[in-house]
C-alpha cells in the first residue's frame, strides 16, 4: 500500500453545531447557552440549543486513513496551555503532527509538533510588515515533513 495521503483537519474553537431545523428544544443531549441581547427597549433572554459535534480524528486515525500522514490543528485562548494541550493529542490520537498556536498571535507564531520534535514557526517584524503570510511556511514544512513520511515509510 502507498503512503501518499496527507490530511488536515482544521476545527472551530468551540466543537458546537447548532441543530437541524426541527430544534429539539427538550432533549438533554442538547447543549444550552443562554444569550442575553436586547430587543426592542426592553432586555430579553434568548436560548439557543446547540449540540456537540464528536471528534473525528481518532476514528481516522484507527479505522478510516490508520497509514496516512495526518495532521491535526490546536488553536488555544491560554498561550500556557497549548503546547501541553498539543502534545496530549498527539499521544492520545497517535497521529504524525499538531500545528499548535495562541489566538493572539496565530498569524505569526506557530509550533509544529510530532512525537520527537517542536519546531518554531515565526515571522519577523520585517516579514508583518510585508504581509507574509505565515500559512506559506507552515505548508513548505509540513511538505517536508509528509515527503519524508512517504520515505520513510
Amino acid at each position: 500500500m502507498h503512503f501518499r495521503a496527507s490530511l488536515r483537519l482544521c476545527a472551530a474553537t468551540k466543537r458546537l453545531r447548532l441543530p437541524a431545523p426541527s430544534w429539539r428544544w427538550s432533549s438533554p443531549l442538547w447543549r444550552t447557552i443562554c444569550i442575553c441581547c436586547r430587543l426592542r427597549p426592553r432586555r430579553s433572554i434568548r436560548w439557543i440549543t446547540m449540540k456537540m459535534v464528536p471528534k473525528m480524528l481518532s476514528p481516522l486515525v484507527k479505522d478510516w486513513a490508520p497509514k496516512a500522514f495526518i495532521i491535526s490543528f490546536k488553536l488555544e485562548t491560554d498561550p500556557s496551555i497549548v503546547i501541553d494541550r498539543a502534545r496530549n493529542a498527539l499521544e492520545v490520537y497517535r497521529h504524525q503532527v499538531v500545528v499548535a498556536n495562541s489566538l493572539e498571535s496565530r498569524q505569526s507564531s506557530v509550533v509544529i509538533l510530532t512525537k520527537d520534535s517542536e519546531t518554531k514557526i515565526l515571522l519577523s517584524e520585517e516579514e508583518v510588515e510585508k504581509g507574509v503570510d505565515i500559512e506559506e511556511k507552515i505548508v513548505s514544512d509540513l511538505q517536508s515533513r509528509h515527503t519524508a513520511f512517504i520515505h520513510d515509510n
